[in-house]
């Protein structure tokens, strides 16, 4: 009896202008648990509420990242941004952003 292994694949790195692309590979590359997320998350407002948590930490008394990371994430940030549809007012998933 054979046994069958599956590996899950690991998420496809999201579609970037040529500008956005080392920002992603740069964090992929130093941090993959982070890359794997905003992979998984690209084009929803929860990465960008991801992104504003590990940026901006609340919690205090952590190293932080390097400041090439830092602005990759704070590039990738601003850039799926505007991908983002904007609320209108009296919209009811105007909370979620």
């Amino acid at each position: 009896m054979a046994i069958k292994i599956t590996v899950p694949k690991a998420p496809r790195a999201p579609v970037l202008p040529p500008d956005m692309t080392p920002c992603f590979t740069l964090i992929q590359d130093q941090f993959p648990k982070i890359g794997e997320k905003i992979a998984l998350m690209w084009g929803s407002v929860l990465l960008q509420q991801y992104l504003s948590k590990i940026i901006f930490d609340e919690r205090g008394g952590r190293q932080g990242f390097p400041m090439p990371v830092v602005s990759a994430l704070m590039r990738l940030y601003d850039y799926h941004g505007t991908l983002l549809p904007e609320p209108k007012a009296g919209d009811d998933w105007e909370h979620v952003v």
